[in-house]
């Protein structure tokens, strides 16, 4: 009887610097949010709310699919374990602490609302790979061709279906408090990138082949700036507030920005990823960023400077250079700040296995 051997897979350079710019970009819009309190979306924000998101949970799912596993309860148990670690109990100790220490409040504030006051995200994306987890060891088929077929079809039926469930948490009052609890708003809302980012890792090469079509990306390009200048004048104009059609077609030119947006990005990231390796000061740092995510996420809330004055200035779009110039340079000092925490913190073996998951060497 076989049994499954989890062997560690090489990491891949630009993947890793993807990831840290996907992470600048979270804690750029923190800043925006909680530190300058802009009271409108701005056109910075804004395109970059348009594929931030949705990248990181595409990098999740490209990264967590991997070949000739054999799926049976004791993979299925090895990975949620070590996902349980890594994910969960970080998140219930850091964002404990933040909520009593800003907030004066308690474990119940904390998991009845479905934003965890910023601390939603490692609980979604646990959901979501004990839902994939799942899914393979129930259809699991030792024949690769046949698995991939049916956890590809299985995937993508279930990403329209939470897509679809998604608008029921609304009409449900018991529904939408289980919701809050679980934070599934944003699980059945984000779940279909991390298929598509699953999907595109499961067929990588026809993936790439795609991409290099110059058609295909000049499509892309295209078809992203027509949507989001489409829903920008809509936005800026309120127009979207007194038409409740535009409401139905915002949900669905907000998805497809997302799939666009994360096929440009990673595009780019691709055909330069020289640039980004680690032999240049762009890729090393960037990568050094991609490799910690979990610690600056977990840290970041507590280092987000109290500064109302460039709401005001930035709430008037014309400042685009003034308030990306500001915004980033505040966020890469609180990333910079964060790892420094996160190196003190990871010389006890015993906060680093609770704080991040590390195991002990």
């Amino acid at each position: 009887m076989k049994t499954s051997t989890l062997q560690p897979t090489k990491r891949i350079e630009y993947i890793d610097a993807l990831r840290g710019l996907t992470m600048i970009l979270v804690v750029f819009s923190h800043v925006e949010l909680f530190s300058f309190h802009v009271d409108k979306p701005t056109f910075i924000n804004q395109l970059f709310i348009s594929f931030r998101m949705p990248l990181f949970f595409f990098v999740s799912g490209f990264i967590a699919y991997k070949a000739n596993i054999v799926w049976n309860i004791q993979t299925w148990w090895q990975m949620s374990k070590k996902k349980l670690l890594v994910q969960l109990v970080p998140t219930f100790i850091f964002g404990l602490i933040f909520t009593y220490a800003y907030y004066g409040a308690d474990f119940h504030t904390f998991i009845s609302v479905t934003g965890k006051l910023g601390y939603w995200f490692t609980i979604v994306l646990l959901e979501i790979f004990l839902i994939v987890y799942t899914t393979n060891t129930i259809l699991y088929s030792p024949f690769p061709n046949t698995h991939r077929k049916r956890i590809i079809i299985a995937l993508i039926v279930l990403s329209v279906l939470f897509y679809l469930l998604k608008f029921a948490l609304k009409i449900s009052a018991p529904l939408n408090e289980i919701g809050n609890i679980l934070s599934l708003h944003y699980t059945f809302n984000y779940f279909q990138y991390f298929t598509f980012g699953y999907i595109c890792s499961m067929h990588r090469k026809d993936f790439h082949k795609l991409l290099q079509n110059k058609y295909t990306t000049t499509t892309i390009i295209i078809i992203y700036t027509l949507l989001f200048c489409t829903r920008w004048y809509y936005i800026s104009t309120h127009i979207s507030d007194s038409i409740d059609i535009w409401k139905m077609l915002d949900t669905l030119i907000e998805a497809a920005m997302g799939y666009f947006g994360i096929l440009i990005v990673y595009n780019t990231f691709r055909t330069y990823q020289d640039n980004f390796s680690c032999n240049t000061f762009i890729g090393s740092s960037l990568q050094r960023i991609g490799k910690r995510t979990l610690d600056i996420y977990l840290l970041q809330g507590f280092l987000i400077p109290y500064l109302p004055p460039l709401g005001s200035i930035f709430n008037d779009s014309r400042n685009l250079v003034i308030e990306l110039t500001i915004g980033l340079t505040i966020s890469i000092i609180i990333i910079i700040v964060c790892m420094g925490i996160s190196n003190i913190l990871r010389t006890s073996p015993i906060l680093a296995k609770y704080l991040f998951g590390t195991k002990n060497k």
